[in-house]
């Protein structure tokens, strides 16, 4: 089995995503505090625009997932990377001419949501063909590790230009890094599998996809537990940076350096993800990411006397987070790519996102919702708490007996 270090085809996409997602780190900062610091938004109107650039996923990721299986993945992958850079570009062109609006950011955050929906489709779905299905775990930890360092570094630097440059110009360095994950998809020269012909039922393919997720016994847990933990999640980032900005009184360097401790625990998290899996089994490192995750979550809360025992708490607690996190985002997808058939990956993968994405924007709303009525530490308390519910569900599926990743295509499950 060659070593994905020697894969020149995986790199170019590795080494395109990477620099794409340390653009998208500077926008999950610089975003929020353009509407928090720029535009004076609420809690409520917070809540509004990350329900807004949640939404696609519950709108129209099933319908993504079938043209990911009609389409060659690779050029929708392009196409959706262009297309965010130019929408990101918007943001400071309207700041430079005194034209920005909550309602902007509302319009952008949802048509790059939208974006966003068909390139992770299509991106979980061209990986496997790419690297193979015994690579699956190493090329997702892979990515997750630098999608890790990204969070690492990216917070950090965007605190730095909000506070040089004002809030919405730093988006425009995303609106960049997607130009780069253009060019390392278009340098590709691994050929795609075929696409398998098939009568065009919109339909009947959405349901043939759900049905295949639905159906598996693993796939079906993983859905279950993903959903509720990404629902009181959603709750929680609804409201933190709000938080940590306005009730903590955090300045936008500090509350970048809290977001990159968290960004450690995720590149610690992907770095020995696959090591975790092979000494513990695939599914109760998966049990191990959820518990961590929810650790973290509730600990988010914790409150103390002195100011800066409660923003290193804090901190530690985004470490604790995104470790788990990041075992989450490794071995969950490698397990629902390898256990899927080629031809239904895109519709398995878009059915997963919806059902579990899909209940982001709910949480966003029910955390933005919740902090306008409430004290915002009470919500991130609760919302934390709300995810032991997932563990019931875990210990009594199959997941904690499975230990490796299957190497062969699957048959699709009958019944």
């Amino acid at each position: 089995m060659t070593s994905l270090w020697r894969d020149g085809e995986f790199l170019k996409f590795w080494v395109g995503q990477t620099i794409s997602d340390f653009g998208d780190q500077i926008t999950l900062l610089a975003l929020p505090l353009t509407a928090v610091i720029t535009l004076h938004a609420g809690p409520v109107e917070m809540g509004v625009l990350a329900a807004v650039a949640a939404a696609p996923t519950a709108l129209f990721s099933l319908f993504a997932g079938v043209w990911v299986d009609r389409l060659p993945r690779r050029r929708i992958l392009i196409v959706a990377d262009l297309g965010r850079a130019v929408l990101l570009a918007t943001v400071p062109i309207a700041f430079v001419l005194g034209l920005l609006s909550m309602a902007q950011l509302y319009v952008v955050g949802f048509a790059v949501g939208t974006l966003s929906v068909f390139f992770v489709v299509a991106y979980q779905a061209y990986l496997p063909g790419l690297v193979g299905r015994p690579q699956l775990v190493d090329a997702n930890g892979k990515m997750n590790a630098s999608g890790s360092l990204a969070q690492l570094a990216g917070p950090g630097v965007a605190g730095v230009l909000v506070q040089l440059f004002t809030a919405p110009m730093p988006v425009f360095v995303d609106a960049i890094s997607f130009l780069a994950s253009v060019t390392g998809l278009s340098l590709i020269r691994r050929m795609e599998p075929l696409v398998v012909a098939r009568p065009r039922d919109m339909r009947a393919e959405i349901r043939e996809g759900l049905s295949a997720l639905l159906r598996h016994p693993v796939l079906r847990t993983l859905v279950a537990a993903s959903a509720i933990f990404v629902l009181f999640l959603s709750a929680q980032t609804a409201i933190f940076i709000l938080y940590l900005a306005r009730d903590l009184g955090v300045d936008p360097p500090v509350l970048g350096l809290i977001l990159s401790t968290g960004a450690v625990g995720a590149l610690l998290g992907a770095l020995f993800a696959s090591d975790i899996a092979r000494r513990l089994g695939i599914g109760p490192s998966f049990i191990l990411g959820a518990v961590l995750g929810t650790i973290g979550l509730v600990s988010r809360a914790l409150l103390f006397e002195s100011p800066e025992a409660t923003v290193a708490t804090i901190a530690a607690m985004q470490f604790v987070l995104f470790f788990g996190v990041s075992l989450f985002n490794v071995n969950g997808p490698s397990l629902r790519q390898a256990l899927t058939p080629g031809h239904l990956l895109g519709r398995v993968n878009a059915s997963y996102r919806f059902l579990v994405w899909g209940t982001g924007p709910f949480g966003a709303l029910l955390g933005g919702t919740l902090g306008a009525v409430l004290d915002l530490r009470v919500v991130l308390l609760v919302a934390g708490l709300a995810c032991l519910t997932v563990f019931p569900i875990i210990v009594l599926s199959p997941l904690p007996h499975i230990r490796t990743v299957p190497s062969s295509e699957p048959a699709p499950v009958t019944s």
